[in-house]
């Protein structure tokens, strides 16, 4: 009898966990998730690929920003309870011009917790100019400004160089943020985009191309604790450098996203 009354507490339990789990759902755009990898490489951060296999250990995003534009991210090493580094490279493969209105941007749903404007668990950095970095935070109805961390929970640089992704020089963006310092959770949702005042037809490109100020449609970040598979490694390096030999080559066609207002950032 002992045994019985054991084992339908198990499958009640069991049953339970199914069910919080089953229900508890987050809103995100779908088709837009990026997994993480283990770092195997140590980031340099000089604004690029310090070497051919620096960023090999963190994937392209599939789908990508743009037909020239894309980004890499991995995750570690965890260090302790209060430091876990979160990297990301962008690339923007046909831009090497500096003007003051360009930009980074990234948006991240520390908490996964949706909403249709920024709440309190929503971050977005802004990098203008190739100089200029602003930090906010969600306010419930929009964004309002806050400090920017000190250089042992965010770090960034960026130039014009060449890389395995493309051999004509180009902007390349290597940024990192210390998840537990900015209340990042384990998974995040999150939204990255550039935009180029040089070629203002192409408008903001990003990842996904949806609105910042809508965690509701922004893409989701599971992470893994193995490295990533070879084929990602490396396979994709040499399609994406093949893809932009062809971009250089016979002017392929930009892929358009969603114009959005640039005098807000958006």
């Amino acid at each position: 009898m002992k045994k019985l009354t054991v084992a339908l507490c198990v499958i009640s339990l069991c049953s339970l966990i199914l069910l919080i789990n089953a229900s508890t759902v987050y809103a995100a755009q779908a088709g837009y998730d990026f997994t993480i990898y283990p770092t195997q490489s140590t980031v340099t951060f000089d604004g690029k690929w310090t070497s051919t296999t620096e960023w090999t250990d963190g994937a392209p995003a599939n789908p990508p920003m743009s037909a020239n534009a894309n980004f890499r991210a991995k995750w570690g090493p965890f260090v302790d309870g209060s430091t876990v580094p979160q990297y990301f490279l962008v690339e923007i493969l046909n831009d090497n011009t500096n003007n003051a209105t360009d930009y980074w941007q990234f948006c991240i749903d520390s908490d996964q917790s949706g909403g249709t404007a920024p709440g309190s668990g929503d971050l977005r950095i802004d990098i203008v100019g190739h100089s200029n970095v602003t930090f906010y935070t969600g306010t419930g109805t929009g964004w309002g400004p806050m400090a920017t961390p000190g250089s042992s929970d965010f770090q960034w640089k960026d130039s014009i160089s060449a890389s395995p992704t493309s051999n004509t020089p180009h902007w390349i963006l290597e940024l990192m943020v210390n998840k537990p310092a900015l209340g990042i959770g384990i998974l995040f949702n999150g939204r990255v985009a550039v935009y180029d005042a040089s070629n203002n037809a192409a408008g903001v490109q990003a990842w996904p191309p949806t609105s910042r100020d809508v965690p509701n449609n922004w893409g989701t970040f599971p992470y893994s604790s193995d490295p990533i598979p070879e084929n990602l490694a490396f396979g994709v390096v040499i399609l994406l450098s093949s893809a932009a030999v062809i971009v250089g080559s016979f002017g392929l066609r930009k892929k358009r996203v969603t114009r959005l207002a640039t005098n807000s950032l958006r």
